[in-house]
C-alpha cells in the first residue's frame, strides 16, 4: 500500500504530458511486477491512425521518447503494429479496454473514456501470467492518469475553440528555444519524428516558425451580428486552423480574435505555403449570417539565441505591416526585412519574459 501511494503521490505532481507518462509506466512496472511495460499515444490523422512510443519502463529503467514539441520518434500507421491494432479494433467494438492476448503474460489496455477515441494504449508483459489483480492495478493507474490529462486539458486549452491557450503558449516556445540552443539550429526535429515530405527542410535552412493570426475587422462581426455570432466565427475559424494546418504543429488562442502558429521545422517557402494555404481557405469559406472573413498573417523563424520578446516581437510587426498594407495577406518578417519594409530586430538574449 505505501508503493502504492507513493506513486499515485508522484503521478498526480506531473504538469506535463510526458513526465506523466514517465511516472505512470514507472508505477506499472514496480506494481504489477511487469517485464516490459510500453506506453502508446493515438493520433487521429484524417482516415489513418497513427501509434507513437511514448514512454518505455524495464529492467534497465524509465525512458521517455515524447518531448512534446511533435510526434514521438518512429510514429507509423497502426497497421504497423498489428497487436495494437486488433486490440484498438476489439475495443472500439465494445469488447473491453483490456484486450484479450493468446500469451497469458501479456496483455495490451486501452487508454481512454470513449472506445471511439482512445488517447493511447499500453502493453504490459510479465514473466507470470496477467491475472485480475494485476488488471485491477493497472485499471486504477490508467483511470488516474486519464483524470490527471482532464486536469491538464483543462488548464492548457482555451474554453472556447479548443484550441491551446497562451499560458500553455508560453511553455511551448520556451521549450522550443531551448531545444533549438541545446541540440543547435541544424535542421533537425527537435522530437526526432518525420516530418511530411513537403514540410521537409534542408540542413541548415530548417526554423520553427512562429505565425500571429489576426482576424480582419472581427470587432464589426461583434458590432453588427452580436457577441455569440461573433465567438461563432472564432469556433469555425478554429476547425479551419486544425484542418489546415500539420498534426506536428501547434495551435494557440491568444485572447480575442488573435490566435499563433508554431510550425515545425522547415524552409522559409514552405512555412509561407502552409501560412498562405490556411488564409486562402479563410478567404473561401462562408461563415453563417456572416459571410466573408479574413485573417491577417505575420510570421517569423525562431532561431538559436532568440528569446520569446524578439520572436512575438518580429511576427506582430510583419502582422501590423500586412495590416497597414490592405489586410487578408501572408507576411514573412524575413522577407520584408530584406525589402526594405521593416528593420531587423536585434535579440536581447540576456531578456527572459517568462
Amino acid at each position: 500500500m505505501d508503493n502504492l501511494l507513493y506513486h499515485v503521490d508522484l503521478i498526480t505532481r506531473q504538469r506535463r504530458r510526458g513526465d506523466l507518462a514517465l511516472r505512470v509506466v514507472a508505477a506499472l512496472y514496480e506494481l504489477v511486477g511487469a517485464r516490459l511495460v510500453s506506453l502508446y499515444k493515438i493520433y487521429a490523422h484524417g482516415d489513418t491512425t497513427l501509434v507513437g512510443l511514448v514512454a518505455t519502463a524495464d529492467a534497465g529503467g524509465v525512458r521517455g521518447f515524447d518531448d512534446g514539441l511533435g510526434l514521438p520518434a518512429g510514429t507509423t500507421p497502426i497497421d504497423h503494429h498489428p497487436r495494437l491494432r486488433d486490440c484498438l479494433g476489439q475495443a472500439a467494438a465494445g469488447i473491453g479496454h483490456a484486450c484479450q492476448d493468446s500469451d497469458p503474460n501479456h496483455q495490451v489496455f486501452v487508454l481512454g473514456r470513449d472506445p471511439a477515441r482512445p488517447l493511447g494504449m499500453v502493453d504490459i508483459e510479465r514473466a507470470a501470467p496477467i491475472d485480475s489483480d494485476v488488471r485491477a492495478v493497472a485499471d486504477g493507474l490508467l483511470a488516474l492518469m486519464l483524470n490527471c490529462l482532464d486536469m491538464l486539458d483543462y488548464s492548457e486549452t482555451d474554453t472556447l475553440t479548443g484550441l491551446l491557450n497562451r499560458k500553455t503558449f508560453d511553455q511551448f516556445l520556451i521549450d522550443i528555444l531551448s531545444s533549438i540552443n541545446s541540440q543547435g539550429d541544424d535542421g533537425a526535429t527537435t522530437a526526432g519524428a518525420p516530418l511530411p515530405a513537403r514540410r521537409q527542410a534542408h540542413p541548415g535552412a530548417a526554423l520553427h516558425w512562429l505565425g500571429v493570426v489576426d482576424v480582419d475587422h472581427f470587432k464589426q462581426i461583434n458590432d453588427r451580428h452580436g457577441h455569440l455570432i461573433g465567438d461563432e466565427v472564432l469556433i469555425l475559424i478554429a476547425h479551419l486552423m486544425k484542418s489546415s494546418f500539420r498534426l506536428q504543429d501547434r495551435l494557440f488562442r491568444f485572447g480575442g480574435e488573435e490566435f499563433v502558429v508554431l510550425l515545425k521545422p522547415t524552409e522559409l517557402d514552405n512555412a509561407e505555403r502552409a501560412f498562405e494555404r490556411f488564409r486562402r481557405r479563410m478567404e473561401a469559406h462562408s461563415f453563417p449570417q456572416v459571410g466573408r472573413a479574413t485573417v491577417s498573417i505575420g510570421f517569423t523563424g525562431i532561431g538559436p539565441n532568440d528569446n520569446p520578446a524578439h520572436v512575438l516581437g518580429q511576427a506582430d510587426e510583419a502582422l501590423y505591416w500586412a495590416k497597414g498594407n490592405g489586410r487578408n495577406r501572408t507576411c514573412a518578417y524575413p522577407r520584408l526585412c530584406a525589402e526594405g519594409h521593416l528593420t531587423p530586430r536585434l535579440a536581447n538574449t540576456e531578456v527572459d519574459l517568462f
